[in-house]
């Protein structure tokens, strides 16, 4: 005696179900992704620019006339403190030397530069606290295996030390492969 359930018009009907439930899925999948695209500035065929936070982004600098006009919320053409988000204001607050609660595009770059020059001396006292002979090159021994395994490729030369040119070279090269 055989049940219901292994009938054939029954297996014909969980299959029917499985493939429409299977199809409806697809074209709602696709619909959302097309939507999402076009919504984000993209198109169906180009889907817009991802914005996970596990994607790295193209990091250059802003040109101070671009980010005074971008967060210039009155549009008045000057960028009053006030009018940056609030992780902004803290981070560029300081750059209004004269202060008169507004950045200028002089003020900007002036701020900008301070910056460059503070990352590159952090840059060269952090290369100093690990070159331990004082060499000026960095070696498994000074840096350890599990690092030395994720420089290594920045050995241009392939000497089995690293220079602080080498190092910046293949940064400067990451960062190109990433602007692409």
């Amino acid at each position: 005696m055989t049940s219901p359930l292994s009938s054939n018009k029954t297996h014909s009907a969980i299959r029917r179900f499985v493939l429409g439930s299977f199809l409806s899925a697809a074209v709602l999948a696709g619909s959302g992704a097309a939507y999402a695209a076009s919504s984000a500035g993209g198109t169906a065929d180009t889907p817009a620019p991802r914005h996970d936070k596990g994607a790295r982004r193209e990091i250059r600098p802003m040109n101070p006339a671009e980010r005074i006009k971008r967060f210039d919320k009155n549009g008045d053409g000057k960028l009053a403190v006030a009018e940056l988000p609030e992780k902004a204001q803290k981070r560029l607050g300081s750059a209004d030397t004269n202060k008169d609660g507004f950045l200028s595009a002089d003020e900007l770059k002036a701020r900008a530069e301070q910056h460059k020059k503070t990352r590159e001396a952090r840059q060269k006292e952090r290369f100093a606290r690990k070159d331990k002979n004082g060499d000026g090159f960095l070696t498994r021994d000074e840096v350890g295996d599990k690092r030395w395994e994720r420089v290594k490729a920045a050995d241009g030369n392939r000497d089995n030390k690293l220079s602080a040119d080498e190092l910046r070279a293949a940064h400067a090269a990451r960062k190109q492969k990433v602007a692409r």
